[in-house]
């Protein structure tokens, strides 16, 4: 009896789902290795005066873990093709990536105020934990090490693979879930999440499921531009973080991308997640993976 003929397809599934993989062993380690001091630092083990940079630092590992994975698995080519989505986006997913933020802000500004919390405009864009760095230097050191440092790995490594065989919004799950791993050393020294009391774990779990199928919208619409990406990242965590309203704008903050997430499976269906085919290829001499 013959063996049976295996699907040529299914097999580059699984090869893709294993680059994944090996792709996220290699990011997790880069990353949690850098903040290990900040880590140990908060937890009595080591001596004070860890840098508190190293958390910016650590934010590249995801797209250190890109470079060398795309590099082994898809030579220069594939180096090309992901430099090109670095650089290039459309214009007005542009500006979307940034307006879009930047108005669940001021909306949520203006239900604090409307409750009678006190509002801080003069914080809005400013950061707390590196309160110590200027205004605009601190949104330029948030998009390098934040928006790119990590979409490079998540949106431009990562996601066209788990969208090969697998529908949009199944692949935006996974991704959900090796981004929300990648993020569990920030509980041991992170202000943010590591006083977070656990309705607000799960809130904040939900704001990573909502984050990963808006981006992936946004990965979609833009033929895999991860520059637009990475804006929208940066941006909504900038503005986001801003200690100007409390938890009240960074809640309603959240129920706006839940929002906008729960509409986009409704308006594009979950296949695609978006107007345009899901974006498969890392590769630009290998058509058969778009």
């Amino acid at each position: 009896m013959k063996p049976p003929i295996q699907d040529s397809r299914s097999v580059r599934f699984t090869i893709a789902d294993r680059q994944v993989a090996w792709f996220g062993l290699l990011a997790v380690g880069l990353t949690w290795t850098t903040w290990l001091p900040l880590v140990a630092e908060n937890a009595g083990w080591g001596g004070a005066g860890t840098s508190p940079y190293l958390h910016l630092v650590g934010g590249l590992g995801p797209a250190l873990a890109a470079t060398i994975m795309t590099a082994t698995y898809d030579g220069r080519c594939g180096l090309r093709v992901l430099w090109r989505r670095i650089i290039s986006g459309p214009g007005r997913y542009v500006v979307v990536a940034i307006v879009a933020p930047a108005a669940a802000y001021f909306v949520a500004i203006a239900v604090a105020a409307g409750f009678g919390v006190p509002v801080a405009l003069h914080l809005t864009g400013a950061s707390e934990e590196f309160s110590a760095l200027p205004v605009v230097l601190y949104w330029i050191a948030n998009l390098v090490f934040y928006g790119f440092g990590e979409e490079i790995g998540w949106r431009g490594f990562a996601l066209p693979r788990l969208q090969r065989h697998r529908s949009a919004l199944a692949a935006s799950m996974w991704m959900a879930l090796l981004w929300g791993f990648w993020h569990i050393p920030l509980f041991f020294f992170s202000a943010g999440l590591g006083t977070m009391p656990l309705i607000g774990l799960f809130g904040w779990a939900a704001s990573l499921v909502t984050g990963s199928v808006i981006c992936t919208w946004l990965f979609n619409s833009t033929s895999g531009s991860v520059a637009v990406v990475a804006l929208f990242h940066a941006s909504l965590d900038i503005f986001i973080g801003s200690p100007t309203g409390g938890d009240l704008v960074a809640n309603v903050m959240g129920a706006s991308v839940v929002i906008a997430a729960l509409m986009i499976p409704r308006r594009y269906g979950r296949e695609n997640l978006s107007g345009s085919p899901k974006i498969t290829s890392t590769d630009a001499d290998d058509p058969a993976a778009r």
